[in-house]
């Protein structure tokens, strides 16, 4: 077969090609197997971390976002087996990816021998010729080991790469940070699969791979006259980011869980990794730059402009329902992932069609051809204001507000006693009662995710935005038992089943349920989603986890009560004791 890309072998010194091992022999199967690299539909419920961060495009994520310029020239050093080299061409006009193992260059070769775009260049940094500058040079998660190939420190690594960079080019750095909180909480360390010798500075490591703490990276930078940088936190890690925090919008101890760790035998870890988290940013939030696992760094010797400081993916939907959110200075922008997510993006710009049609306030527009939504602090959002007026304990403001979301969601609401015309049936909900029915009020078009969490409350009036769903004939009694379950910080201030009672939705708990956990299934990838769920508790729903995790909190505080309730009557046991009583009086001076 005739390729479309350049695979250039004539600067490879080695006549052996490499052996192959396990991990290699997995990703070369499904690369000549499956040829439309659509490999993630092809895992199975077994699906392991190799598989997942080599062949999903949840590895993408650490540079997906990024805003390339236009037919613009990208360097990638240290391919890997091409998990991001597709992007990278679909980003750009000329992408030149090397790497020294001939086993992954070919690979690379292979799996996207489609790309006019695309040389791959097999060798050695030093034997290597290259008459042209880029400019974006890529160093994500190779640099140790470019660094050990060659010779060089990874300062004179980033130096020695200046020269492929044009004078107003960007050099993007992808690395494990030697602290990562990983570390702390028993993950082995990732280079060297050793628990705790990045923390000791490889003290006991002889042949040691670098990992590097923020200030270290960032005197490196400036020695090698790259005085323009901007730092992200990719989390987890950037091998498979969910989210991507930035020193303009880094996370507080109440947004750190909205990532996902590489699920650990429980055995592996000492304690959980978001809940320490949480903890040090309770302590001081200033202090997550230092405790990020790993970071992605922009760098320039002339301007380098910081234009997203915040993207969210969700990972655990399947690839036609991911999306990602980034925030910018001004506004916030929804983009698919890649071209399985199109018809969704779609779907979306109709529900906003919809929410105009219909006089709903929103804050989404369509503005050339993206969907974008004008920046409002997260203050205003409906679930924090209701929150805030039941601190206050002003419940009649509360009341007032919460009527007005109602009478928003019942604005164009019906009455339907037939069964089979409603979502109900369309999901085979069991509904033991029938004329449970009569008292439900219907939507034609049920935008279900219209919660306090996808709402503003601006100047007396509810904007709503991110409004991705839209299932026919939904109840909207629906969407206010979402809301009302999956706020949590209404649980501070309220008993949520009286509210509930209040409102009069206990009769249509089970069925709400039933239908929850049914629309989730069709939207959630399942194996991805069992990878991550092993041993930590993950829901697609960002509101069902976080309900998830405060019932985990909830039960360890409940627990520790019962231990000192425990203590305490042991306590009182042996002060009860007369003797004991008559000793102690005395030696307090008693008669």
């Amino acid at each position: 077969m005739k390729l479309n890309m350049k695979f250039n072998t004539s600067f490879y010194q080695n006549e052996q090609k490499n052996t192959k091992n396990k991990k290699q022999k997995m990703i070369e199967n499904y690369v000549e197997q499956f040829k439309n690299q659509e490999y993630e539909i092809h895992f199975d419920e077994n699906v392991s971390t190799e598989e997942i961060r080599h062949l999903s495009n949840i590895s993408q994520n650490i540079i997906n976002w990024y805003p390339f310029k236009k037919e613009s020239s990208i360097l990638e050093v240290g391919g890997n087996f091409g998990e991001i080299t597709g992007v990278l061409c679909k980003n750009a006009k000329r992408v030149v990816t090397v790497e020294n193992n001939f086993e992954k260059a070919n690979t690379i070769a292979k799996r996207y021998e489609d790309k006019e775009n695309l040389e791959v260049i097999l060798g050695e940094w030093k034997d290597i010729e290259i008459n042209e500058k880029f400019d974006y040079i890529t160093i994500i998660g190779s640099l140790p080991y470019v660094a050990k190939a060659n010779l060089m420190t990874s300062q004179e690594e980033i130096n020695y790469f200046l020269q492929y960079l044009k004078d107003d080019g960007i050099i993007l750095i992808a690395v494990d940070n030697q602290f990562g909180i990983r570390y702390f909480v028993g993950n082995p360390e990732n280079y060297l699969n050793k628990k705790f010798v990045g923390l000791l500075s490889y003290s006991n490591e002889q042949d040691k791979i670098e990992t590097y703490t923020k200030p270290k990276l960032e005197k490196m930078l400036k020695q090698n006259n790259l005085l323009n940088y901007n730092f992200y936190y990719p989390l987890p890690d950037y091998r498979m980011p969910n989210v991507i925090f930035s020193d303009t919008e880094p996370p507080k101890y109440n947004s750190v869980d909205k990532y996902m760790p590489y699920p650990k035998e429980k055995s592996d870890i000492l304690i959980n990794e978001i809940d320490l988290f949480r903890e040090i940013l309770k302590t001081d939030d200033k202090l997550f730059d230092f405790f990020a696992n790993s970071y992605l760094v922009e760098a320039s010797r002339k301007e380098c402009k910081n234009k997203y400081t915040y993207i969210s993916y969700n990972n655990l939907r399947k690839p036609e329902y991911r999306l990602m959110t980034k925030i910018g200075q001004e506004y916030v922008e929804k983009e698919p992932v890649d071209e399985n997510a199109i018809n969704h993006y779609e779907q979306i710009k109709k529900n906003i069609e919809y929410l105009n049609k219909y006089d709903i306030k929103t804050l989404d527009y369509v503005e050339d051809g993206k969907i974008r939504s004008k920046y409002i602090k997260q203050e205003l959002l409906l679930s924090n204001v209701l929150t805030q007026e039941l601190e206050k304990k002003n419940e009649k403001k509360f009341d007032e507000i919460l009527n007005r979301y109602i009478e928003i969601l019942n604005k164009y609401s019906y009455k339907e006693n037939n069964y089979e015309n409603t979502i109900l049936a369309e999901y085979d909900i069991n509904i033991e009662e029938p004329n449970i029915l009569e008292n439900l009020h219907f939507v034609k078009q049920g935008l279900w995710d219209m919660t306090f969490k996808n709402c503003f409350y601006i100047d007396g009036e509810i904007y709503f935005f991110d409004q991705e769903w839209n299932s026919k004939n939904l109840p909207v009694e629906y969407i206010l038992y979402r809301s009302l379950v999956y706020t949590i910080s209404l649980r501070r201030y309220v008993n949520i089943d009286k509210l509930i009672e209040k409102y009069k939705l206990n009769q249509y708990r089970n069925i709400f349920e039933q239908l929850d956990e049914k629309m989730q299934e069709k939207i959630r990838e399942d194996n991805i989603w069992k990878y991550y769920s092993q041993n930590h508790n993950f829901d697609i729903d960002s509101t069902k986890q976080e309900l998830e995790n405060e019932k985990i909190r909830g039960k360890a505080k409940d627990e520790a009560i019962q231990n000192l309730q425990q203590e305490l009557e042991n306590t009182k046991k042996i002060l009860q004791n007369s003797s004991l009583k008559a000793k102690i009086k005395r030696l307090l001076g008693g008669k």
